[in-house]
């Protein structure tokens, strides 16, 4: 085992499907909660649904009451909430932005960008 200490990675991929009723297409994004950005093709997209959220404040739906929304942009749980109206959210800690996600084929036992990770 190694001695070295990997940093904990800074970027975060969301890859955003659609959920039943929504016809926008599928997209991903990064995102970096230390630094508030988000970028990729969809990044304006995001950035929308942020400002409109903290226009408003706070979320209320069916599956949330009442969901305060202060600085989604540095807090996972407010960004978990805001994208969660529109999209299943598949996130995956990356190094960089356009950086594939971590894939593990089982089959081959082939662990790709693990060291990445831990």
């Amino acid at each position: 085992m190694s001695d070295q200490v990997s940093s904990p990675l800074q970027w975060i991929r969301l890859e955003c499907l659609p959920l039943p009723d929504n016809d926008s297409e599928s997209f991903v994004v990064f995102w970096n909660p230390q630094t508030r950005e988000v970028v990729g093709e969809a990044a304006e997209k995001v950035l929308k649904m942020v400002d409109e959220a903290l226009q408003k404040g706070h979320l209320q739906g069916a599956t949330l009451s009442h969901f305060e929304i202060t600085d989604p942009l540095s807090k996972p749980s407010e960004l978990a909430a805001v994208l969660a109206q529109y999209f299943w959210v598949v996130p995956q800690p990356v190094e960089a932005p356009g950086d594939d996600a971590i894939t593990i084929d089982s089959d081959q036992k082939n662990y790709n960008n693990l060291s990445t990770v831990f």
